[in-house]
């Protein structure tokens, strides 16, 4: 005779846990010279995320909601930068980087020095179609520099008023400045990303 086998248990559902973002943490006096720390439940949590590229957030009540990581965070970035009432961070590169164009790219470019020395660039005629980086802003990666030059010359060939080209070159800041999707990415950084969209 056969012995039957049986089926694993199966595992008892999670408990729902929400996160407890900081800004709802209150203190309250319980005694005089006394502190004591309050906690309010905020009404969602992060149940994980898919494909390295969209965080899942659930709420108590049953809702579920899928955040594109990369577009919520080069949004964050490009609020963030369109708000700021000082200069950008700027870091100096060890070694200046020619960044090779077409001529009509490099002399739109160097057209519009003003306006990228303002986000953060400092810039300078190479000379054959080329342009030389010295600095670049904080938030963008030094490796990043030439992809930006490129992508604001392309967006600059539409003629565009000085407002526009101003959006144009910080979206392309925010978006090189943004986590990519398919990146592994703390927890952390994931639990900043969706309170800045929740």
């Amino acid at each position: 005779a056969s012995a039957e086998t049986a089926a694993p248990p199966r595992p008892a559902p999670r408990p729902f846990v929400p996160a407890i973002p900081p800004e709802q943490l209150k203190l309250t006096e319980d005694l005089p010279g006394q502190t004591a720390l309050e906690t309010k439940e905020a009404p969602w949590r992060i149940a994980g995320e898919v494909l390295r590229t969209y965080i899942i957030c659930e709420s108590a009540d049953g809702c579920v909601w899928l955040i594109d990581k990369h577009a919520a965070h080069e949004r964050i970035n490009f609020d963030r930068m369109c708000s700021a009432k000082t200069p950008p961070m700027r870091q100096t590169l060890l070694q200046p980087a020619a960044v090779q164009l077409e001529r009509e790219d490099a002399a739109l470019l160097l057209e519009n020095l003003g306006l990228m020395e303002q986000a953060g660039f400092a810039c300078e005629d190479f000379g054959d179609g080329a342009v030389l980086v010295r600095e670049v802003p904080s938030d963008i990666d030094a490796g990043d520099a030439a992809a930006v030059l490129e992508e604001f010359a392309g967006q600059l060939r539409a003629g565009r008023s000085l407002e526009e080209r101003r959006e144009s070159l910080l979206h392309t800041m925010a978006c090189k400045a943004a986590i990519k999707g398919g990146w592994k990415t703390s927890p952390r950084e994931l639990e900043r990303v969706a309170q800045a969209v929740m």
